[in-house]
Parts: C-alpha cells; sequence; structure tokens
C-alpha cells in the first residue's frame, strides 16, 4: 500500500540523493543500488519510497516515473531534475548538484533559526516578566493601597486598573489568544491566507530584507544548476516556481515568465519583479553580457548568502537592544506606579 502523505526530512533526502549518485556512478545495477540504499536506511518512509520505484522499475517504468508517484515526499524540484538528468545523460552531476542544493538551504535555514532564537528567548521572557508583575504583584500592592486609603495617582490607578482586568480575566484572555492563533493557523492553511502572509514577509519593514536575500539565494542557485544542465531560461522558470515555497514569488515569476516570452530581456524581467536585491539584478546584466549566466548565478547565490548573514547581523544587532530598552521601560513604569502613591503616603504621614 502506498503512503505517500509524510514528507522525507532533508537530511534524509540529501543523503540518498548522494548514494544513489555514488550507486550510478559505480555501474552497479539500479536495483541491487536501491535494495541496498533501503537495507542500510533507518527512514522507514524512505523504505517504502524505495520499495514502491522498485517495483515501478520492474514495470519497464523510467526513475523519474517511478519517482513522480512520491511528489509530496521528494517535491517537484527533486523529481524535475531526475527527469532533465535522464535525458541529458547527466543523472549522477544532477543528484549531487540537488544534494549540494539541498545541504545549503538546509544550512541557510538553520542560520535564521539561529539568528532568531535569542530574540525569541528574549521577547518570552519579557512577556514572562510583565505577567508575574501584572498578575501576582501589582494586586498584593494594591491591596495594601486599598487599605491605607487615600487619594491614589492617576498613572498608579490606571496601571492598577490594567493589572486588576488582567487578573479578573486571565482565563478568558489565554482563551481568547489560543483561538485567535488556532483561526490565523486555519486562515495560512488556505489558498488566500498563504498568499497573503507571504506577500506580508516582503512588506514588513525589518524581515523583507532578510526575506528577499534569502529568497534571491534560492532562486539564483537553483536556476544555476538547471541552466547548467541545460535546460532553456523560460522552462527552468517554470521548473523553479514550486520550489521557492511562496505563492506570492510564484505568482511573480509567472509574471516573468509571460515577460520573458514576449522576448524582454532577463535583467528588466527581473528588476521589475521587486523581489530582489539590487546586486542580483546586476550581476544578471553583467552575465547577459559575458554568456555565462549560470556561473553567473552560482557565484550571485554566494553572494546573496553573505548579504543574508549581514541582514540577520544587523536584525539581531538591532532587536536584542530595543527588546531590553522595551522592558526596562515597561517595568521602569510599573516601578514608577508603585514607587508614587509610596511617596504620596510618606508626604502626608510628614
Amino acid at each position: 500500500m502506498r503512503e505517500n502523505k509524510c514528507l522525507i526530512e532533508k537530511e534524509e533526502l540529501i543523503v540518498f540523493a548522494r548514494q544513489l549518485s555514488l550507486i550510478i556512478n559505480s555501474q552497479l545495477s539500479l536495483h541491487d543500488g536501491l535494495q541496498s540504499i533501503s537495507d542500510k536506511t533507518n527512514c522507514n518512509q524512505l523504505k517504502l519510497l524505495i520499495s514502491d520505484v522498485l517495483e515501478d522499475i520492474q514495470n519497464q517504468a523510467t526513475l523519474r516515473e517511478a519517482f513522480k508517484k512520491h511528489k509530496e515526499k521528494l517535491g517537484d524540484f527533486f523529481i524535475n531534475m531526475i527527469d532533465i538528468g535522464e535525458k541529458s545523460g547527466s543523472l549522477v552531476s544532477v543528484l549531487d548538484q540537488i544534494a549540494d542544493s539541498l545541504e545549503k538551504e538546509m544550512e541557510t535555514k538553520n542560520k535564521i533559526k539561529s539568528a532568531m532564537s535569542y530574540p525569541l528567548l528574549l521577547s518570552l521572557l519579557m512577556l514572562g516578566v510583565v505577567i508575574l508583575l501584572v498578575v501576582k504583584i501589582l494586586p498584593m500592592f494594591n491591596e495594601v493601597l486599598e487599605s491605607l486609603g487615600g487619594t491614589m495617582p492617576f498613572l498608579t490607578f490606571v496601571i492598577l486598573q490594567i493589572s486588576s482586568f488582567v487578573s479578573d480575566n486571565l482565563l478568558i484572555i489565554i482563551i481568547t489568544a489560543i483561538i485567535g492563533f488556532a483561526l490565523i493557523s486555519l486562515y495560512k492553511t488556505t489558498i488566500k491566507g498563504r498568499y497573503f502572509f507571504d506577500k506580508l514577509k516582503f512588506r514588513l519593514p525589518i524581515q523583507k530584507q532578510i526575506v528577499s536575500a534569502y529568497t534571491a539565494t534560492r532562486f539564483s542557485r537553483n536556476l544555476s544548476i538547471l541552466i547548467k544542465s541545460g535546460v532553456d531560461i523560460i522552462y527552468a522558470m517554470e521548473l523553479i516556481k514550486p520550489v521557492m515555497n511562496n505563492l506570492y514569488v510564484e505568482e511573480k515569476l509567472e509574471t516573468a515568465i509571460s515577460s520573458l516570452k514576449k522576448g524582454d530581456e532577463l535583467d528588466k524581467v527581473i528588476e521589475d519583479l521587486e523581489l530582489f536585491p539590487w546586486v542580483l539584478i546586476k550581476l544578471i546584466s553583467i552575465a547577459q553580457h559575458t554568456g555565462h549566466l549560470d556561473n553567473t548565478l552560482e557565484k550571485a547565490a554566494v553572494v546573496m548568502e553573505v548579504e543574508l548573514d549581514n541582514n540577520l547581523k544587523r536584525l539581531t544587532t538591532v532587536i536584542e537592544p530595543l527588546l531590553i530598552l522595551l522592558l526596562s521601560i515597561i517595568v521602569g513604569i510599573i516601578l514608577v506606579s508603585v514607587v508614587l502613591p509610596v511617596i504620596s503616603i510618606m508626604n502626608s504621614i510628614g
């Protein structure tokens, strides 16, 4: 029974591509080689996939035809590249390029996760401190002030009212937040929701430079691989669309393909997309005159990776002090609201 629902982890897919490349290059029969991979792997999903592929190959299917039935596990790019490799007779080279591309993509994603982990942790810490102050500390202080009597400063009154509201309705606030998060998550699974949030990534002031550099890196690297494999630019753009994993970018690339079919220059078409950093557009423009688009795009991917690293460093450099400053201001306001009535009481006693 075929199971196509679960995705194979990128790490497993990278190893699989490398092993398949070695098998084909070693002149070992495809059946024996795939069986060997299946015997050695610990990934059950990959075992099931190879079992199905072996069955299809025995029924005279091509490698691409056998893999195509597992599109959900392997992705469009993997399958299309296998097809190109088979047709061009360069399957070994193509499999190595697939593995290289997946490795670099995984490294890039890990860099982004690593860069964002500390600001996220700091944000959660800040939220925890504020909730503790508002829900636990301030209500205790409110009881003390009420027992002492006297006029309460306006700032203290406002802060204590907020504290009282949050304490009394904490469960409702938590449930509302969970429902809101669930509704947003559900909306993101729809086509309209995905498109909205994919487009939003390119609009948010802090995020858009990182998303632009990341998108440019993937675009340059994958386009370079396809052109090196002998694919024409228009077909290469068609193959890249689903790989970008962004509906807004896919829509833009569809517009680019239409422009290329009309005979527009690649650099002008890419510039009109308003997706990528100017550096990529400039490099593509130079490549059009030198005639080395594949090599230029490969170098552009490296340049875009450096740009992404710099953007991530700038982001963390800016966000961390801003979060600390915001936490200091919030805590400072709460402390002032506590100190003011104490000073007022001391003056009245004096």
